[in-house]
């Protein structure tokens, strides 16, 4: 059984921990210091909402003000992420030894802002990974580019979709698939972020995440698609020469991703290539259905 989260579950779920993570980044702050007025602490609940008002109003009205608090917003998520990590730390070794309010401070910010610099560069350096896997009787040379958690909307746009394909190109390869989170669900993107894809000459095949379907809807993914040469496998399978790719929606409902995909009927004699956003879900469903079935799925 998957667990389904709708956009306004989602909403509860920002603001709660926006909350919790403001609460200690100003409660450790506070207690480094030897603050004793604790005032400020009360703006934690104001951030967690205003937080979620902002997801809110990207959604409603999408525009370059919306886009760039959305931008800072994310930012301070990532923070967040790395102030808690480093909270436990500064937490264990205060209790060990007392830290004096300067080392406090340098054990709890410096670290998590250098990781968070790290990994905010990161995320927009674009890394190949390469894996070579023997499968029997597969035809030879069968290239296939992977792509996952694009998350095109505020802050990925088409000039980060020109970026991909340019490195999609130059690996040449003879099918390319996208399994889930194509698009961010936090706010509708134009079609025409996704038309650099159609420079790309292998057929390509994309799998719903979570941020397409239950975010976004699937009658808004299929209108950002249009035009592009995407095609979106929705619990669907389609023959690529001799290579049976099969795509599951995120959206399990009441069924098993077994159930799935025994109700599609998928030939046993021929490579067949699972897309699912789910790493979690895949393994059984291949052990149960005993199909030559590479897995291809978010990480």
């Amino acid at each position: 059984m998957s667990m389904q989260l709708s956009f306004a579950g989602f909403m509860v779920v920002v603001t709660i921990a926006t909350t919790a993570g403001s609460m200690l980044f100003f409660w450790t702050l506070f207690y480094i210091l030897d603050v004793t007025e604790w005032h400020a602490f009360y703006i934690a609940p104001a951030i967690g909402v205003g937080c979620a008002l902002i997801l809110i109003m990207v959604r409603l009205y999408a525009s370059l003000f919306s886009r760039i608090i959305y931008y800072m917003v994310s930012i301070y998520w990532g923070m967040l992420i790395y102030h808690f990590l480093f909270s436990i730390v500064f937490l264990i070794i205060n209790a060990i030894h007392k830290l004096s309010k300067t080392w406090g401070l340098c054990v709890l910010f410096i670290p998590s802002m250098l990781l968070f610099l790290y990994g905010f560069i990161s995320s927009f350096v674009l890394t190949v990974t390469t894996l070579d896997i023997a499968i029997p009787d597969a035809r030879s040379n069968l290239s296939v580019v992977h792509l996952s958690d694009l998350h095109l909307g505020p802050i990925y746009g088409k000039s980060h979709v020109s970026r991909v394909v340019a490195e999609v190109k130059r690996l040449q390869p003879d099918i390319v698939v996208i399994t889930g989170d194509l698009l961010d669900g936090s706010m509708k993107i134009e079609p025409d972020v996704l038309f650099p894809f159609n420079e790309i000459e292998a057929d390509i095949y994309f799998s719903l995440g979570n941020h397409d379907d239950v975010f976004l809807g699937l009658e808004e993914v299929e209108r950002t698609l249009r035009g592009s040469k995407i095609v979106l496998l929705n619990d669907e399978a389609v023959m690529n020469n001799d290579v049976n790719i099969i795509g599951i929606g995120y959206r399990l409902k009441n069924e098993t991703l077994v159930n799935k995909l025994v109700n599609l009927n998928v030939t046993y004699d021929a490579l067949n290539i699972l897309l699912y956003h789910a790493p979690s879900l895949t393994l059984d469903a291949v052990s149960y259905t005993h199909l030559t079935l590479p897995t291809i799925c978010s990480v």
